[in-house]
Formats: structure tokens, C-alpha cells, sequence
């Protein structure tokens, strides 16, 4: 089991890079920490919020990694947005600015993952050319589609596009990500994304380009930013792509051909060896004086007759 990882982000036709992106493994190469996270352009110190995101995530990574003491990835997770929040007011108040920034985490533990959000970055899960799912954002367009006010393509032209009801270093001590967790499958794509790329590419662009076996990962997120320049974003936001595809043996196919397969198995193994209990139960029966008693000499015939070509045939 393989996980496959790559990264981009691109300025755009902003001024500044205010997005941050990172992503960070495990020693033994069994986990994995996905980090994108967008500083808000509405207030001031947008870079730096998104810069003290990384950071926690990297400092709690760290420190998580060389701890013995149990933890969940939602605990985890949870930890590093509290961390990044407190941190962000703190350089608001050292700084006497209001920064703010959006991220969004990916934990990844062989074919689990689980996941944090907070703002309007998302996350999409593909099965090959198939959407999943993707996050829904803290956003009062992501409200307005929701009620039906408005269709999910009219979303990234809203005039309300970009006011967030969430968003880290609003309020110490307050954060609540939404979370949430799957199992993946061979081939499978996630994709962690700054609204600078999926305001340009709708998630059907995106899956014609991510299933693409005959390329290598980078090949494909280069693709992907090619594609949101090519659709505006040029003249656009920040643009932040991050990519994780798992690669293995088995697929979730698989896995349930293989739980069939132990089906089938144990019906034919309780079959063969279901004409042992002919000899264990029945045949000592038929020669019981009782039974012997019970029926004539010709009843008793037929019926161990019958009863030892069941035996027989099950053998």
C-alpha cells in the first residue's frame, strides 16, 4: 500500500502569496499530514495567519510523532486548529492586526483518513472519475446553495463568494472544524484546495485529469494548475492544489470479491464436512435397539438407505 503525494501553489494575479500548503510523514512512511491553508485577504496579516498554520501543524506533528502517549486523528487534528487559532490572535494583538486564515487537514493511516476544516478550502474525495464528496464551506454562498437560493456552479461568481461564517483567529479558545473520515480505495483521489482553484475548475475537470495511470502525480497536479490558469485565474486569487492518491494490490472491489469469496468458502467446507455427521450422529441411531424397535424391518431399510446415500453424496 503506497500513498502518493504532491503539491503546488501558484501567486495568481495577487500582489502576495497568502496561501501555504505542506505536507508532512511519519518515519516509517505510514502516515501523513496534509496542510493547506488560505490567509483571509479581507484583513490585514492574511500571509501570516496562513503561515502560523503550517508552523502549529508541523510543531504538533512533531511532537506527536515522538509522544507514546495514544491519541486519535481527531484529537490530533482538533489540537492543531486550537493551536493555530491561539497563535493567530497572538500575533494579532503582538502585531495590532486582525490576521485570519482558512485551512484545511488531511491525517492519512493506510487506507483511513480523516480530515479538519475550517473556512472555505476544501477537500474532494474521487473514485476514479466519480465525486464522493467534498467538504462544505463555512461560507455564506456555501448557506445560500444549501437553502437553494442559489446553484452549486454559481457559487465561486457569487458576489457574497469569499464572507466566511468560520475562519482561524476570530476568537481564542472557540475553534470548532467540522471533521469527518472514509476509506479509501486503490486509485482513489483527495484533493485540498484554497477556493483560488476550485472557483476556476469544477470537479468534472478535475476527475478527467487525476485518473490518469499512464502519468506520474506531479504530472497531473501540474495539469490542474494549468487548467485554473487557463480558466482566469491568472488575473485571479491564490491558487493552492494538494493531491493524495493511494496505490495497492487491493481495491475495495477487491476487498469485497475477497469477503464473497470466504462466503463461498466456508458454504462448501460445511457441505463436505457435513456428511461426517451421518457417522458421528445417524448411522449410531439406526443401530440402537430403540430404533431398531420402533420401526419394521422394512421402514428401517428405506430409511437408512436414504440416509446413507445422503451421507454418501455429501462425501
Amino acid at each position: 500500500m503506497k500513498w502518493e503525494i504532491e503539491t503546488i501553489n501558484h501567486i495568481g494575479g495577487r500582489h502576495e502569496q497568502q496561501d501555504r500548503v505542506a505536507n508532512f510523514s511519519s518515519s516509517d512512511g505510514k502516515r501523513h499530514l496534509l496542510v493547506v491553508a488560505d490567509g483571509m485577504g479581507g484583513y490585514d496579516g492574511g500571509s501570516l495567519a496562513s503561515q502560523i498554520v503550517v508552523e502549529s501543524a508541523q510543531s504538533v506533528w512533531n511532537d506527536y510523532q515522538k509522544s507514546s502517549l495514544p491519541y486519535t486523528p481527531k484529537s490530533l487534528l482538533q489540537y492543531i486548529c486550537e493551536v493555530a487559532n491561539d497563535k493567530i490572535i497572538e500575533a494579532g494583538t503582538k502585531y495590532n492586526i486582525s490576521p485570519r486564515s482558512t485551512c484545511v487537514l488531511l491525517y492519512i493511516k493506510d487506507n483511513k483518513v480523516w480530515w479538519a476544516y475550517v473556512g472555505d478550502s476544501r477537500l474532494y474525495h474521487f473514485r476514479g472519475k466519480q465525486l464522493l464528496w467534498r467538504t462544505r464551506d463555512h461560507s455564506v454562498v456555501q448557506l445560500l446553495a444549501d437553502l437553494g437560493d442559489i446553484k452549486e456552479e454559481e457559487m465561486a461568481d457569487h458576489p457574497d463568494q469569499g464572507r466566511l461564517l468560520k475562519g482561524l483567529g476570530s476568537k481564542k479558545g472557540s475553534i470548532q472544524p467540522d471533521f469527518g473520515k472514509a476509506t479509501v480505495c486503490s486509485g482513489d483521489s483527495l484533493v485540498l484546495c484554497s477556493d483560488g482553484f476550485w472557483e476556476y475548475v469544477v470537479p468534472k475537470k478535475m476527475s478527467e485529469k487525476l485518473p490518469k495511470n499512464n502519468l506520474p502525480l506531479k504530472q497531473k497536479v501540474y495539469a490542474l494548475l494549468n487548467e485554473t490558469l487557463e480558466a482566469g485565474a491568472i488575473k485571479g486569487d491564490n491558487i493552492t492544489i494538494a493531491v493524495a492518491q493511494l496505490s495497492c494490490k487491493l481495491s475495495c472491489k477487491n476487498n469485497a470479491n475477497t469477503l464473497w469469496k470466504s462466503l463461498i468458502l466456508f458454504i462448501v467446507s460445511v457441505s463436505l464436512t457435513s456428511g461426517l455427521w451421518y457417522f458421528i450422529i445417524i448411522k449410531p441411531l439406526l443401530i440402537s435397539p430403540l430404533l431398531v424397535n420402533s420401526f419394521s424391518s422394512n421402514n428401517t431399510y428405506y430409511i437408512s438407505t436414504a440416509l446413507m446415500q445422503v451421507g454418501n453424496s455429501e462425501n
